[in-house]
């Protein structure tokens, strides 16, 4: 009977399911200069677990790898979309 209650106990301290990396691919059609691109990689820089940026201009497209727990594809299109630079996602990517 103890070891079913000392089970009990340690599931409920069990650690969540872990997060994951991921990485998505970003449309940005109104990228219009070096300084646009800089605005949108500091932007999506700054959101809370974000952890890798890079931005093509030439390409009109950001990469950016993320923590699925804290934060959404939704999330960075949101951001994107609130500097003036509307996004949508091109692909996505688990690693």
């Amino acid at each position: 009977m103890r070891w079913i209650l000392a089970v009990l106990v340690a599931l409920s301290f069990a650690a969540p399911a872990a997060a994951a990396q991921r990485t998505v691919t970003l449309a940005l059609d109104d990228l219009w200069c070096p300084s646009c691109a800089y605005i949108v990689k500091r932007t999506l820089a700054s959101l809370p677990g974000v952890e890798a940026v890079d931005v093509f201009y030439d390409d009109k497209r950001a990469r950016v790898t993320y923590d699925d727990a804290a934060t959404d594809p939704t999330a960075l299109t949101e951001a994107t979309a609130r500097v003036g630079f509307p996004s949508r996602t091109m692909t996505e990517e688990g690693q």
